[in-house]
């Protein structure tokens, strides 16, 4: 259109605004960002989650494995063997249910007038889809913690 003279209200009229297309492509790429942000926070909450869990089933082991180190003169050779009862704890308004399992055997050192026994405990807990752990196979949950020491007397 040559030879047409627009005003200066005319280009403001033609310049106001955003296009619908420009709205869509900033509303789609907000929604990306928001999914994203809200994808690191679950998997932040599922690890933390984790860790409140992993540190029971530690205070747990922890606390068996003291009570036997005590007792390490009485024991005997055992194989892996559950305690029961299995305990019920509340976390963050939810219950797990923890598995404990113990072993102990005599260790024999050429040359040591000490005795030693290696005392094992593991702590299992159910969470999530996870595939069962193999060892020890005794607790049956797909999560776990062992602690293990050599007591002397």
């Amino acid at each position: 259109m040559e030879g047409t003279v627009f005003n200066d209200n005319q280009r403001l009229c033609r310049q106001q605004g955003f296009s619908l297309v420009e709205v869509m492509i900033a509303l789609l790429i907000f929604m990306v960002i928001a999914l994203g942000l809200a994808q690191g926070e679950l998997a932040a909450l599922r690890a933390h989650n984790d860790n409140l869990l992993r540190d029971e089933a530690l205070r747990l082991a922890e606390a068996r494995l003291n009570e036997l180190k005590g007792l390490a003169p009485t024991l005997t050779n055992k194989n892996w063997t559950l305690m029961a009862p299995n305990l019920q704890v509340n976390i963050r308004g939810g219950t797990v249910t923890f598995v404990r399992a113990v072993q102990h055997r005599n260790i024999t050192k050429a040359n040591s007038a000490a005795n030693l026994m290696q005392i094992d405990v593991a702590v299992g807990w159910d969470q999530g889809n996870g595939p069962a752990l193999p060892q020890p196979a005794i607790l049956g949950t797909n999560h776990q913690v062992s602690l293990s020491t050599i007591a002397s007397w």
